[in-house]
């Protein structure tokens, strides 16, 4: 996995490199935009370039990448939470063209640092950041994506903030952005993995750190992360990501967090915070298995799942067998952890079969304890400490060691 950036020192080394060796060839440089290019697409496509700096501004441009480069925006290396989407301070790309990304990376070992990227458009499909078949090893940080939308009806009226396509990259990097306002008529994404059919999986994905909000699908489905259906997206990680107020307007819309519904081998789904699932429907989902004959080989650990009873945290379709989702502590929303007719008390959001789900945070993560639903059954089992991790059936912990002890006799 690709995380850390190409260094301009790379970029120096190998220009000297270069010059002792008395070529006349392409040698590596720092270009800037505009000094030395008069616009982002320009020194996308010049192969002398290997580090790209944007200044602050505004670039109405879609920009293919065609050779290996570190594209830097004025903020890179500046979290989202400290910067103002589109002000004076940043490097803002606006798209132009529907069906075609602000950024399409066609080159491998390719770097997108620190922008502002809108991609409003009236037809067409609505991407951010498109990463092809032939761009692996990508690294997507510290991005503003913001009004990734469309105003299409028609089959193509879709919208995703990062799309990887059907072609397979690998090993790609999207960290530390904050992608929101993300709006089509069909379904709306943060990021898209793959296409219905496809059969060249992306793998080795790390989705990590990211601020997912605001995304919204007027007559379809509303994701934070989609895996759509394609075999074999194996080493996936979906890591430390808030995801939150997905939005379906329509009565059937679906909402799902994270839609693996594509076959994902030993996946891992940690310390997510996942609220406000909006939809006129009962399908609303944290993480949701389908079309994923893998689901029994998932992680999902650590996530705060903070929605009502009427949502799910963890869901596999009814058609799957062979295997559960380790789903074990996470937090439900609740002490008395997730609502199943398996744990009768259960007032969180709801877990279907083919999860194991205790034990279970008692608390939100990162500080609640992980031993929902250990209810002591006899006395001995409040001993030597026992009460400590033990719980009623509400998921209240015991004061002492003859609390603990009172509740197994009387049930209180």
């Amino acid at each position: 996995m690709k995380i850390t950036k190409l260094k301009n020192t790379c970029a120096l080394a190998l220009a000297t490199a270069l010059f002792a060796l008395g070529t006349t060839a392409v040698r590596a440089q720092i270009c800037s935009v505009p000094d030395t290019h008069p616009d982002i697409q320009s020194a996308a496509t010049d192969p002398s370039c290997l580090t790209i700096n944007v200044a602050p501004g505004l670039y109405n441009e879609n920009v293919t990448v065609t050779h290996s480069c570190e594209i830097n925006g004025a903020q890179a290396n500046t979290p989202v939470s400290a910067r103002t989407s589109g002000g004076p301070a940043e490097s803002t790309v606006y798209g132009s063209t529907g069906g075609l990304a602000v950024f399409t990376i066609s080159a491998t070992g390719v770097t997108i640092d620190g922008f502002t990227i809108t991609d409003s458009v009236t037809a067409g499909a609505a991407y951010g950041v498109t990463v092809t078949g032939s761009g692996s090893d990508a690294v997507i940080l510290n991005n503003i994506f913001d009004g990734i939308s469309t105003l299409d009806t028609g089959g193509n009226g879709t919208a995703q903030a990062v799309y990887l396509t059907a072609g397979g990259p690998d090993n790609v990097n999207i960290q530390d952005n904050e992608m929101k306002n993300v709006h089509s008529y069909r379904s709306a994404k943060g990021v898209l993995i793959g296409d219905n059919g496809g059969t060249n999986p992306s793998q080795n994905v790390q989705i990590k750190g990211n601020s997912i909000q605001n995304i919204t699908s007027d007559n379809r489905g509303a994701y934070g992360v989609s895996v759509a259906n394609v075999a074999n997206v194996s080493g996936l990680k979906i890591i430390s990501n808030t995801i939150n107020n997905l939005s379906g307007l329509f009565a059937g819309c679906w909402v799902h967090a994270i839609g693996l519904e594509g076959d994902t081998p030993g996946v891992e789904v940690k310390d997510n915070d996942i609220s406000n699932l909006n939809t006129g429907s009962l399908d609303r989902m944290a993480v949701w298995f389908e079309s994923n004959p893998s689901f029994g080989t998932a992680n999902v650990h650590g996530n705060n799942f903070s929605l009502p009873a009427m949502a799910f945290g963890i869901a596999v379709h009814p058609a799957l067998t062979g295997g559960s989702v380790n789903g074990t502590c996470n937090w439900w929303n609740s002490p008395a952890g997730p609502t199943a007719a398996s744990n009768p008390g259960g007032t969180g959001a709801k877990v279907s079969p083919s999860v194991n789900y205790a034990p279970w945070l008692i608390a939100p993560a990162p500080g609640g304890a992980c031993f929902g639903g250990n209810m002591p059954t006899n006395a001995n089992q409040c001993k030597n400490g026992g009460w400590m991790t033990s719980v009623r059936a509400d998921g209240t912990t015991f004061k002492n060691q003859g609390d603990c002890i009172q509740y197994v006799n009387t049930g209180r």
